[in-house]
């Protein structure tokens, strides 16, 4: 791969950048993350809908989590009665995000988006420096788009005026070809009436993903899209990333018990599947035998 390739290829690396409008009134992320959430589909092996839903919360989740510090990191999460019934994401300020959705009802009869979900809450966790115990805020899932639920949670859970574009696009095979966000949020000193001139100066860029047809520095397109001049706070790498491990796995199931584990053994269960990414790891009889004896060592 030459230089030229290499720049290319850098350019089109998933992105998130924040920045402060310099009046101090706003601040903004926006996100490009075609890749990430590709790879999302992909590992879990998701259909239109449950790919739409779970990429609009990864975005969200990323998005948010740009405003963090260091390592703290941003959870979403919504538990409802429809047929995808959990949806998952969790976001590192640095760059790292993963997630899942969990099906437990038939999907080819729905008609309405927010059919998918049904009724539940949406419960958005912040685990920050400096705080003995995360930070937590429950609304009830008001349209179950994820898109508006989230700046509804913004509002009415930390009242903060939060405007949210999320756009995802599919072939026609239903695979995910393209995926961006922003997110607009008041700070102490915007007006109300200068809030709502933003709001309704956004609307006209909810095909997000246009913007990025021959365009991918995130700079460029906030300038065209914000109506005031800003500070860019910083900009990280977006990846799809999970920090499990076979060896994390297997100092799981120190915590299941003697008694498990031999069963486990017995019966061939060797196949461990991480939930939030998908990866499947497999257990020798050489490691269950190292769990048992470690197990067996605590016990005497």
């Amino acid at each position: 791969m030459n230089a030229q390739e290499l720049k290319e290829q850098f350019k089109k690396r998933d992105r998130v950048m924040s920045v402060i409008s310099k009046d101090g009134f706003f601040r903004v992320a926006i996100i490009k993350n075609s890749n990430t959430t590709i790879e999302a589909q992909t590992k879990h092996n998701l259909g239109n809908l449950p790919a739409l839903l779970l990429a609009r919360t990864l975005t969200a989740a990323s998005l948010n989590a740009a405003f963090l510090k260091g390592e703290e990191r941003l959870i979403i999460e919504t538990e409802s009665n429809g047929p995808i019934s959990r949806i998952y994401a969790e976001a590192l300020q640095l760059g790292e995000v993963r997630g899942y959705v969990r099906i437990n009802g038939d999907l080819s009869k729905i008609d309405k988006l927010s059919d998918v979900l049904g009724l539940g809450l949406m419960k958005v966790t912040r685990i920050l420096y400096n705080q003995n115990e995360p930070i937590q805020g429950i609304i009830p899932l008001m349209k179950g788009d994820i898109t508006t639920d989230f700046a509804y949670f913004f509002s009415q859970s930390d009242q903060v005026p939060t405007s949210v574009i999320i756009d995802v696009d599919f072939d026609d095979n239903d695979n995910i070809t393209k995926s961006s966000g922003l997110i607009i949020q008041a700070l102490p000193g915007a007006t109300a009436s200068e809030i709502l001139a933003l709001n309704d100066h956004i609307k006209k860029y909810e095909k997000l993903n246009d913007l990025f047809e021959e365009e991918f520095n995130l700079e460029t397109i906030l300038q065209e899209i914000l109506p005031f001049e800003f500070n860019i706070l910083k900009t990280s790498q977006i990846d799809f990333f999970c920090r499990c491990s076979k060896d994390n796995f297997m100092g799981q199931l120190m915590l299941i018990g003697l008694k498990e584990v031999k069963s486990m053994k017995h019966d061939n269960a060797n196949e461990l599947i991480c939930q939030y990414c998908n990866n499947k790891y497999y257990l020798e009889d050489s490691d269950f035998d190292k769990i048992i004896q470690d197990l067996q060592a605590h016990l005497n």
